[in-house]
């Protein structure tokens, strides 16, 4: 297993740990040296859940992976494709089809360029060089701009994240203010000045009028180069604790425990939605009056286009916390195989490993 971001080891923790519970699979836990040495946490968070990395690799490094890919049956990556951003995967998946492996990478986010979503810059022409796509939808659900050559790859499986539909014990005090948890990733490709302006304003009227309610913003992790508004409009917040990957503090945030101890979810469109219906919290994306298709993916999810929708939402949840529980259901119905994905993949893994194994 292969993760090249921080918030790719919450979609491997769970395969890894069913994989340490069988006696037909042994694995090995790989990353690459960006996400270990620039991001300081991957560390802390993957001893939280015992699992050792046994091989960190680079672009210049590549070749110490040849050696150990010829006594691998099988690859599993989560972010791997023919964009810059993806090199060291994408590379590596192709070492490993060299060498004989099986290879696969699972979908990585609810908006997956290549797979799930496109935009003027990213569309059809994204490639994978895995010969094996795992969804978290259904197949039906693949858009049908998708290449022809990745839809015959897709393996639908769920989307393995069991340990965010596991409650666990809150570590906030009883005395403590009810949570709002924000999560945004602004890239500036997608969002324009105008939604960038509006989402930070509606944000600070929201602390002034729901002044008894403690809220945490959480930008993407990956997002470590911001537009110069995006930059100010963070540092000018009054009254929202901007969590920075940085800060000790800040790292104890992590995205399971903050969904966890929300009392509500707010986010720009992404992955997040997902994981806060699977955890069982109320969400809401953010529109601001955006008209790109990819919204309708969030259906039925709530939509904020302006700040009465958001004072609605909160207004909404303080009155009952379960209002949103029905339309929840239908969300992660409609995006999401149901049933136990992180086994799914661990038994298509050994099937096709028996398989080549006997051809």
């Amino acid at each position: 297993m292969l993760i090249s971001r921080p918030q790719d080891i919450d979609l491997l923790i769970d395969v890894y740990n069913q994989s340490c519970k069988r006696n037909d699979i042994s694995v090995s836990f790989w990353a690459t040296e960006r996400v270990v040495n620039r991001f300081h946490a991957t560390r802390k968070q993957l001893h939280s859940y015992h699992i050792k990395i046994d091989l960190t690799l680079n672009h210049a490094r590549l070749w110490r992976a040849i050696g150990e890919l010829r006594n691998k049956d099988a690859l599993l990556t989560t972010v791997e494709s023919t964009l810059a951003a993806h090199k060291v995967p994408y590379l590596l998946t192709r070492i490993a089809n060299a060498a004989g492996a099986r290879t696969y990478t699972l979908q990585h986010g609810f908006e997956n360029v290549g797979l799930t979503y496109r935009d003027g810059i990213y569309g059809p022409h994204v490639r994978f060089a895995a010969q094996t796509v795992l969804t978290w939808g259904p197949l039906e659900n693949i858009p049908p701009a998708v290449s022809e050559e990745t839809r015959r790859k897709c393996v639908a499986v769920g989307c393995p994240k069991i340990h965010l539909a596991t409650p666990s014990e809150p570590i906030m005090n009883s005395g403590d203010r009810p949570i709002i948890a924000l999560f945004e990733g602004l890239n500036a490709s997608r969002f324009d000045d105008r939604y960038i302006a509006q989402f930070f304003k509606d944000l600070q009227d929201m602390v002034q009028h729901f002044s008894a309610l403690r809220f945490i913003l959480k930008p993407h992790p990956g997002a470590l180069v911001r537009s110069p508004l995006h930059a100010k409009s963070l540092a000018s917040l009054r009254g929202v604790e901007v969590l920075d990957p940085a800060h000790p503090e800040s790292v104890n945030w992590s995205t399971p425990r903050l969904l966890t101890e929300a009392l509500a979810v707010i986010t720009t469109p992404s992955t997040i939605a997902l994981d806060a219906a699977l955890s069982k919290t109320p969400v809401a994306v953010i529109r601001c009056g955006q008209t790109i298709p990819y919204y309708e993916n969030y259906k039925p999810l709530p939509f904020f286009d302006e700040a009465k929708d958001w004072q609605d939402f909160i207004n909404n949840i303080l009155r009952d916390p379960d209002f949103m529980e029905s339309i929840r259901k239908a969300f992660l119905d409609r995006v999401m195989l149901p049933g136990d994905a992180a086994n799914r993949i661990l038994d298509l893994v050994v099937a096709n490993a028996h398989q080549v194994r006997n051809d």
